[in-house]
C-alpha cells in the first residue's frame, strides 16, 4: 500500500495479526460477544540491575557473594581465612561481642541528645506544655 505523508512517498506492508478468541464472552446491547485478542508472543525481557544503596536486588534468583557451602563452612568453622569462589582468600574478622549492647547505648546517647535540644526550643519559646511533656518523655526514656 502506498502511502503518502508531507510529500513523502512510501509503501508500507501490514503484517497479518493473529487472533486468538478468548474464553470470556459477554452481551452487548442483547448481542452476544465474543473478545478477541492478539496472539502474544512471549520476548525475554532482560532484568535491570536494580540497587539500593548499593546492594543489588530484584525478581529474579538472588545472588549471593559467596556459594552457600562456603557462608556454611565460614559459620561452622569461624575461621579467619576462607577462599571465595575466584580462589582468593578473605581474611574474616574475629569473632567480636554483638554490638547490640553498643548499639542500645548509641540509640539510647542519641534520643537523650535529641530530646535536649527539643526541651532547649521549648524553652525558648517560653511553651510550659511542651516542656512538660518532654519531662514526661524523659522519664519514660531515662535519660
Amino acid at each position: 500500500m502506498k502511502l503518502t505523508y508531507r510529500g513523502h512517498q512510501y509503501e508500507t506492508s501490514f503484517s497479518p495479526v493473529d487472533l486468538v478468541e478468548s474464553e470470556l464472552t459477554g452481551k452487548y446491547r442483547g448481542q452476544s460477544v465474543h473478545l478477541h485478542y492478539p496472539r502474544h508472543v512471549p520476548v525475554p525481557q532482560t532484568p535491570h540491575p536494580l540497587k539500593y544503596r548499593g546492594i543489588s536486588y530484584g525478581s529474579t534468583e538472588p545472588q549471593h557473594p559467596h556459594p552457600l557451602h562456603e557462608v556454611k563452612a565460614i559459620a561452622s568453622n569461624k575461621s579467619q581465612v576462607a577462599e571465595t569462589r575466584g580462589g582468593a582468600l578473605l581474611h574474616l574478622a574475629a569473632s567480636e561481642k554483638p554490638l547490640d549492647e553498643n548499639l542500645a547505648k548509641v540509640h539510647a546517647d542519641h534520643l537523650c541528645r535529641l530530646l535536649d535540644r527539643r526541651r532547649q526550643a521549648a524553652v525558648a519559646r517560653g511553651d510550659l506544655h511542651l516542656l512538660r511533656l518532654l519531662d514526661l518523655e524523659a522519664e519514660h526514656i531515662a535519660c
